[in-house]
């Protein structure tokens, strides 16, 4: 079997943090929909997760598309 790479290494670390992130603006998006307590403010925290999410996810690909190499 063989070692991994520094380069590898360093982008698998950066997607588990992009993953993170993206957990926890996931979350935060759950939260804030999820809220009644003030509909409109919470509203326009939650509309963008999807959009933020979906950047963020391709971000990771790229990261370990480069990694991979």
């Amino acid at each position: 079997m063989l070692a991994k790479t520094k380069s590898q290494h360093k982008a698998e670390i950066t997607v588990v943090i992009i993953a993170l992130v993206t957990f926890v603006v996931g979350l935060v998006g759950h939260l804030a929909g999820a809220s009644y307590a003030n509909s409109d403010m919470f509203g326009y925290i939650a509309a963008p997760i999807p959009l933020i999410t979906g950047l963020l996810a391709f971000i990771a690909y790229k990261v370990a598309q480069h990694g991979d190499h």
